[in-house]
Protein backbone atom coordinates (compact mmCIF):
# COMPACT_ATOMS: atom_id res chain seq x y z
CA UNK A 1 0.00 0.00 0.00
CA UNK A 2 1.22 3.63 -1.01
CA UNK A 3 1.13 4.68 3.73
CA UNK A 4 3.68 1.83 3.90
CA UNK A 5 5.76 2.57 0.99
CA UNK A 6 6.52 6.25 1.87
CA UNK A 7 7.55 7.12 5.13
CA UNK A 8 7.61 10.67 5.77
CA UNK A 9 7.07 13.69 3.13
CA UNK A 10 10.63 13.98 2.36
CA UNK A 11 10.96 10.40 1.91
CA UNK A 12 11.67 7.91 -0.59
CA UNK A 13 8.49 7.03 -2.62
CA UNK A 14 7.66 4.39 -5.01
CA UNK A 15 4.96 4.70 -6.73
CA UNK A 16 2.73 1.52 -5.89
CA UNK A 17 1.93 -1.38 -8.64
CA UNK A 18 -2.12 -0.61 -7.77
CA UNK A 19 -3.66 0.18 -11.20
CA UNK A 20 -7.14 1.03 -11.68
CA UNK A 21 -9.49 -2.46 -13.45
CA UNK A 22 -12.46 -3.31 -14.16
CA UNK A 23 -12.96 -4.74 -10.27
CA UNK A 24 -13.20 -1.03 -9.18
CA UNK A 25 -16.15 -0.33 -11.11
CA UNK A 26 -17.16 -3.87 -10.14
CA UNK A 27 -17.01 -2.83 -6.60
CA UNK A 28 -19.08 -0.19 -6.31
CA UNK A 29 -22.31 -0.31 -4.19
CA UNK A 30 -25.52 -1.89 -6.17
CA UNK A 31 -28.96 -0.67 -5.41
CA UNK A 32 -31.31 -2.89 -3.36
CA UNK A 33 -33.85 -4.82 -4.76
CA UNK A 34 -35.99 -2.84 -2.48
CA UNK A 35 -34.92 0.79 -2.71
CA UNK A 36 -36.93 3.42 -3.76
CA UNK A 37 -36.56 6.58 -5.66
CA UNK A 38 -33.55 9.03 -4.10
CA UNK A 39 -32.38 5.90 -2.17
CA UNK A 40 -29.55 5.12 -4.61
CA UNK A 41 -27.94 8.49 -4.35
CA UNK A 42 -29.35 12.31 -4.52
CA UNK A 43 -26.84 14.71 -6.18
CA UNK A 44 -26.44 18.96 -6.42
CA UNK A 45 -24.77 20.11 -8.88
CA UNK A 46 -23.70 24.00 -8.79
CA UNK A 47 -22.12 25.30 -11.42
CA UNK A 48 -22.06 27.02 -14.99
CA UNK A 49 -22.47 30.87 -15.99
CA UNK A 50 -23.51 32.53 -18.98
CA UNK A 51 -19.94 31.93 -20.92
CA UNK A 52 -19.76 28.49 -19.54
CA UNK A 53 -23.34 26.72 -19.71
CA UNK A 54 -21.66 23.63 -21.28
CA UNK A 55 -19.42 22.70 -18.03
CA UNK A 56 -22.87 22.05 -15.88
CA UNK A 57 -24.70 20.34 -18.57
CA UNK A 58 -21.81 17.96 -19.47
CA UNK A 59 -21.15 16.97 -15.80
CA UNK A 60 -24.78 16.57 -15.36
CA UNK A 61 -25.46 14.39 -18.11
CA UNK A 62 -22.58 12.03 -17.15
CA UNK A 63 -24.03 11.56 -13.72
CA UNK A 64 -27.68 11.18 -14.34
CA UNK A 65 -27.16 7.63 -15.58
CA UNK A 66 -25.48 6.74 -12.23
CA UNK A 67 -27.57 7.87 -9.52
CA UNK A 68 -31.30 8.52 -8.84
CA UNK A 69 -31.47 12.38 -8.41
CA UNK A 70 -29.70 15.08 -10.50
CA UNK A 71 -30.61 18.13 -9.26
CA UNK A 72 -29.01 21.40 -10.86
CA UNK A 73 -28.34 24.96 -9.47
CA UNK A 74 -27.38 28.03 -11.45
CA UNK A 75 -27.69 31.95 -11.22
CA UNK A 76 -31.51 32.62 -11.56
CA UNK A 77 -30.70 35.17 -14.09
CA UNK A 78 -29.05 33.17 -16.79
CA UNK A 79 -32.04 31.66 -18.11
CA UNK A 80 -30.79 30.92 -21.19
CA UNK A 81 -29.06 27.81 -19.17
CA UNK A 82 -32.04 27.02 -17.88
CA UNK A 83 -33.93 27.12 -20.59
CA UNK A 84 -31.09 24.36 -22.08
CA UNK A 85 -31.21 22.05 -19.27
CA UNK A 86 -34.51 21.32 -19.73
CA UNK A 87 -33.96 20.59 -23.18
CA UNK A 88 -30.57 18.77 -23.01
CA UNK A 89 -32.80 15.93 -19.81
CA UNK A 90 -35.95 15.88 -18.46
CA UNK A 91 -34.43 14.25 -15.84
CA UNK A 92 -32.54 16.78 -14.64
CA UNK A 93 -34.20 19.08 -11.55
CA UNK A 94 -33.53 22.46 -11.71
CA UNK A 95 -33.17 24.90 -8.71
CA UNK A 96 -33.79 28.14 -8.46
CA UNK A 97 -32.22 30.64 -5.71
CA UNK A 98 -35.16 30.61 -3.65
CA UNK A 99 -35.69 26.97 -3.71
CA UNK A 100 -31.85 25.70 -2.74
CA UNK A 101 -31.93 25.54 0.67
CA UNK A 102 -34.70 23.15 0.05
CA UNK A 103 -32.54 20.64 -2.57
CA UNK A 104 -29.21 21.41 -0.39
CA UNK A 105 -31.35 19.63 2.52
CA UNK A 106 -32.08 16.08 0.04
CA UNK A 107 -28.65 16.17 -1.16
CA UNK A 108 -26.33 13.09 -0.59
CA UNK A 109 -23.13 14.66 -2.43
CA UNK A 110 -22.30 17.75 -4.15
CA UNK A 111 -20.33 18.85 -7.13
CA UNK A 112 -18.88 22.51 -7.25
CA UNK A 113 -16.59 24.28 -9.77
CA UNK A 114 -17.64 23.57 -13.24
CA UNK A 115 -18.30 26.52 -15.77
CA UNK A 116 -18.20 28.33 -12.38
CA UNK A 117 -17.24 32.03 -12.29
CA UNK A 118 -15.34 33.04 -9.42
CA UNK A 119 -17.34 35.53 -7.22
CA UNK A 120 -18.67 36.26 -3.93
CA UNK A 121 -21.80 34.58 -4.17
CA UNK A 122 -20.22 30.78 -4.65
CA UNK A 123 -17.59 31.51 -2.56
CA UNK A 124 -19.72 31.40 0.08
CA UNK A 125 -21.62 28.53 -1.81
CA UNK A 126 -18.05 26.78 -1.56
CA UNK A 127 -17.76 27.22 2.01
CA UNK A 128 -20.89 26.06 3.00
CA UNK A 129 -20.73 22.74 0.90
CA UNK A 130 -17.05 22.38 2.46
CA UNK A 131 -18.81 22.31 6.24
CA UNK A 132 -21.13 19.94 5.29
CA UNK A 133 -19.60 16.97 5.76
CA UNK A 134 -21.38 15.85 3.18
CA UNK A 135 -19.13 14.26 0.43
CA UNK A 136 -18.10 17.37 -1.83
CA UNK A 137 -16.29 16.98 -5.47
CA UNK A 138 -14.96 20.08 -6.50
CA UNK A 139 -13.85 20.87 -9.79
CA UNK A 140 -12.32 23.44 -12.26
CA UNK A 141 -13.27 27.09 -10.75
CA UNK A 142 -14.07 25.95 -7.54
CA UNK A 143 -10.02 24.34 -7.49
CA UNK A 144 -8.73 28.04 -8.24
CA UNK A 145 -11.18 29.53 -5.18
CA UNK A 146 -9.95 26.79 -2.46
CA UNK A 147 -8.05 27.35 -0.07
CA UNK A 148 -5.66 25.42 1.26
CA UNK A 149 -6.97 25.60 5.26
CA UNK A 150 -10.58 25.08 3.96
CA UNK A 151 -9.53 21.60 2.35
CA UNK A 152 -11.32 18.53 4.49
CA UNK A 153 -11.64 15.05 4.48
CA UNK A 154 -15.01 15.26 2.68
CA UNK A 155 -13.83 16.35 -0.32
CA UNK A 156 -12.24 15.18 -3.31
CA UNK A 157 -10.66 17.51 -5.90
CA UNK A 158 -9.82 17.06 -9.37
CA UNK A 159 -7.21 18.93 -10.37
CA UNK A 160 -5.14 18.74 -13.45
CA UNK A 161 -1.16 18.97 -13.00
CA UNK A 162 -1.25 22.75 -13.40
CA UNK A 163 -4.08 23.22 -10.98
CA UNK A 164 -2.26 20.75 -8.44
CA UNK A 165 0.68 22.86 -8.17
CA UNK A 166 -1.78 26.47 -8.19
CA UNK A 167 -3.38 24.56 -4.91
CA UNK A 168 -0.26 22.77 -3.34
CA UNK A 169 2.75 24.07 -4.95
CA UNK A 170 4.56 21.17 -6.11
CA UNK A 171 5.09 19.32 -9.75
CA UNK A 172 2.43 16.48 -9.72
CA UNK A 173 4.01 13.03 -9.16
CA UNK A 174 2.74 10.30 -8.07
CA UNK A 175 5.06 10.82 -4.16
CA UNK A 176 3.75 14.95 -4.21
CA UNK A 177 0.08 13.76 -4.44
CA UNK A 178 -0.11 10.85 -2.50
CA UNK A 179 1.88 13.51 0.13
CA UNK A 180 -0.82 15.96 -0.75
CA UNK A 181 -3.91 13.71 0.35
CA UNK A 182 -2.05 12.52 3.59
CA UNK A 183 -1.43 15.66 5.02
CA UNK A 184 -4.69 17.69 4.21
CA UNK A 185 -6.83 14.17 4.65
CA UNK A 186 -8.63 14.82 1.33
CA UNK A 187 -9.03 12.53 -1.72
CA UNK A 188 -7.37 13.68 -4.70
CA UNK A 189 -8.05 12.47 -8.29
CA UNK A 190 -4.93 14.82 -10.30
CA UNK A 191 -5.47 13.90 -14.42
CA UNK A 192 -2.75 13.68 -16.34
CA UNK A 193 -1.44 11.00 -18.82
CA UNK A 194 -2.06 8.67 -15.79
CA UNK A 195 -3.92 9.70 -13.36
CA UNK A 196 -2.32 9.96 -9.90
CA UNK A 197 -5.62 8.93 -7.37
CA UNK A 198 -4.63 8.89 -3.17
CA UNK A 199 -6.25 9.19 -0.36
CA UNK A 200 -4.27 9.69 3.09
CA UNK A 201 -3.98 5.97 3.01
CA UNK A 202 -4.92 4.40 -0.70
CA UNK A 203 -2.99 5.32 -4.05
CA UNK A 204 -3.76 4.03 -7.59
CA UNK A 205 -2.98 5.25 -10.91
CA UNK A 206 -5.31 5.10 -14.27
CA UNK A 207 -3.88 4.78 -17.75
CA UNK A 208 -7.08 4.05 -19.31
CA UNK A 209 -6.89 7.38 -21.73
CA UNK A 210 -6.77 7.96 -25.48
CA UNK A 211 -6.19 10.88 -27.39
CA UNK A 212 -9.31 11.93 -28.08
CA UNK A 213 -10.17 12.91 -24.35
CA UNK A 214 -8.12 16.02 -24.27
CA UNK A 215 -11.12 18.19 -25.65
CA UNK A 216 -12.95 20.43 -23.46
CA UNK A 217 -15.63 19.14 -21.56
CA UNK A 218 -14.18 15.74 -20.46
CA UNK A 219 -13.22 16.72 -17.42
CA UNK A 220 -16.55 17.87 -16.59
CA UNK A 221 -18.02 14.39 -17.44
CA UNK A 222 -15.12 12.44 -14.86
CA UNK A 223 -16.41 15.30 -12.18
CA UNK A 224 -19.84 14.45 -13.01
CA UNK A 225 -19.10 11.07 -12.73
CA UNK A 226 -17.67 10.81 -9.84
CA UNK A 227 -19.86 12.74 -7.73
CA UNK A 228 -22.92 10.94 -9.08
CA UNK A 229 -20.82 7.85 -7.55
CA UNK A 230 -20.10 9.70 -4.37
CA UNK A 231 -23.76 10.78 -3.76
CA UNK A 232 -24.72 6.65 -4.20
CA UNK A 233 -22.75 6.04 -0.81
CA UNK A 234 -19.47 5.16 -2.45
CA UNK A 235 -16.38 6.44 -0.51
CA UNK A 236 -14.92 9.41 -2.69
CA UNK A 237 -11.49 6.92 -3.35
CA UNK A 238 -13.58 4.48 -4.78
CA UNK A 239 -15.56 6.30 -6.62
CA UNK A 240 -12.56 8.31 -8.36
CA UNK A 241 -11.09 4.74 -8.88
CA UNK A 242 -14.20 3.69 -10.58
CA UNK A 243 -15.00 7.39 -12.21
CA UNK A 244 -11.65 7.39 -13.82
CA UNK A 245 -11.44 3.99 -15.22
CA UNK A 246 -14.83 3.75 -16.50
CA UNK A 247 -14.53 7.43 -18.37
CA UNK A 248 -10.81 6.38 -19.86
CA UNK A 249 -12.34 2.92 -21.52
CA UNK A 250 -15.36 4.92 -22.47
CA UNK A 251 -12.89 7.22 -24.52
CA UNK A 252 -11.25 3.70 -25.91
CA UNK A 253 -14.41 2.07 -26.96
CA UNK A 254 -14.91 5.66 -28.75
CA UNK A 255 -11.95 5.74 -30.36
CA UNK A 256 -12.53 2.49 -31.67
CA UNK A 257 -15.63 3.82 -34.39
CA UNK A 258 -14.50 6.85 -34.07
CA UNK A 259 -10.70 7.78 -33.80
CA UNK A 260 -9.89 10.84 -32.32
CA UNK A 261 -13.22 12.51 -33.63
CA UNK A 262 -15.71 12.47 -31.13
CA UNK A 263 -16.88 15.30 -28.60
CA UNK A 264 -17.12 15.36 -24.98
CA UNK A 265 -21.01 14.77 -25.91
CA UNK A 266 -20.18 11.56 -26.52
CA UNK A 267 -18.08 10.03 -24.16
CA UNK A 268 -20.78 11.49 -21.70
CA UNK A 269 -23.36 9.33 -23.83
CA UNK A 270 -20.82 6.19 -23.79
CA UNK A 271 -20.45 6.16 -19.90
CA UNK A 272 -23.33 3.45 -19.18
CA UNK A 273 -22.65 0.91 -22.50
CA UNK A 274 -19.42 0.91 -21.11
CA UNK A 275 -19.88 0.04 -17.39
CA UNK A 276 -22.46 -2.21 -18.24
CA UNK A 277 -20.08 -3.73 -20.68
CA UNK A 278 -17.59 -4.16 -17.57
CA UNK A 279 -20.50 -5.53 -15.47
CA UNK A 280 -20.79 -8.12 -17.72
CA UNK A 281 -16.93 -8.90 -17.98
CA UNK A 282 -16.55 -7.92 -21.08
Amino acid sequence: MASRRASSSTGRFRPPRARCSPADWRALRLPSKSSHKGDNGRLLILAGSSQYSGSLILAALAAVRFCDLIYVHSTDENLALVSRLKRASPNLIVVRKNKLAEFWRKADAFLLGPGWEDNRANRALLARAISSQMPVVLDATALRMLKPNQIRANLLLTPHAGEFKALFGEKATARSVFHAAKKSGCTLLCKGPADFIASPARFKTNSTHHVGMTKGGTGDVLAGLCAALAADHNDLFSSACAAAYLNGMAGLRLSKKMGAHYSSLDLASELPRTAHLIECGR
